[in-house]
């Protein structure tokens, strides 16, 4: 082989190797974000299930409250994903508000809206569902 060729053969695969890094960091950003997404839901779920197994009385409105998370960078099959603080890695920690807010309200029966925000690389970003409850 020649100089030239040799030299034409590096230039394509370092190519091939770049865009397949960048596959890779895409790849890991959208799975990190789906984990993210994945917290928010589970939040909101528990949050919904609170509130249904509350008598009637307690289904109202509360204050904001905040949770603070850190998502796990591992994730493999059959893995429940866990949001701990690991030690100095306040990166990856991310931080979800919930909203109880009441909706409408009558002798009877109640509406309130469960929310929860989070803010991830500077965009925010929202869940909520309506909760529905008469006596």
């Amino acid at each position: 082989m020649t100089l030239p060729e040799v030299m034409i053969a590096l230039l394509v695969v370092s190519a091939m190797c770049l865009s397949i890094f960048a596959g890779l960091q895409n790849v890991s950003k959208w799975a990190l974000h789906a984990a993210i997404r994945s917290e928010a839901h589970r939040l909101l779920q528990a949050e919904s299930e609170r509130l249904l197994s509350l008598p009637y009385a307690d289904f109202v409105a509360a204050a904001d409250r905040a949770y603070t998370s850190s998502v796990a960078t591992s994730f493999r099959p059959g893995f429940q994903q866990r949001f701990d603080y690991p030690p100095g890695n306040a990166s990856a920690r991310v931080s979800f508000s919930r909203h109880i807010v009441q909706q409408a309200s009558t002798a009877s029966n109640r509406t309130l809206q469960v929310g929860i925000d989070w803010t991830w690389q500077g965009k925010n970003f929202a869940i909520s569902v309506p909760l529905f409850r008469s006596q």
